[in-house]
């Protein structure tokens, strides 16, 4: 199974975002090889980003689905911590929870976000090109 960032599924359901084509490509390579999944957390990023539960739902009827547990919920905090002391981007912690299920769980995380990634070295983290 391979957790797919939220930054990809946005871009996998915007035919008009420019990372597009790339997400889509890189979602059927890795769907060749894995089922994909996706976190609770991109339920509700989506959510804030003023889609519907029910077209939520559709888009993602396929993918299986991830709870946030505890333990990946600490593990974000402390990594978010670390970085919102330093940081001055501003990080976000959904972010940070979805990088925390992959490691917790041991998964793959397919993701076009290559910044502070240095929290989870024990993710195999896999770029969109």
């Amino acid at each position: 199974m391979i957790l797919v960032d939220t930054s990809v599924i946005v871009a996998w359901l915007d035919k008009s975002h420019p990372h597009h084509k790339a997400c889509v490509n890189a979602m059927l390579r890795c769907a060749e090889r894995e089922s994909l999944a996706i976190s609770s957390v991109t339920f509700a990023e989506l959510a804030a980003g003023g889609r519907t539960r029910e077209a939520v739902e559709e888009d993602l009827r396929d993918f299986e689905k991830v709870p946030l547990d505890l333990d990946a919920a600490w593990r974000a905090g402390i990594a978010f911590r670390q970085y919102r002391r330093k940081d001055s981007n501003d990080p976000v912690l959904p972010d940070f929870f979805i990088r925390a299920q992959a490691a917790v769980l041991n998964l793959p995380h397919l993701t076009n976000d290559r910044r502070r990634l240095k929290s989870f070295p024990d993710v195999d983290f896999k770029f969109v090109d």
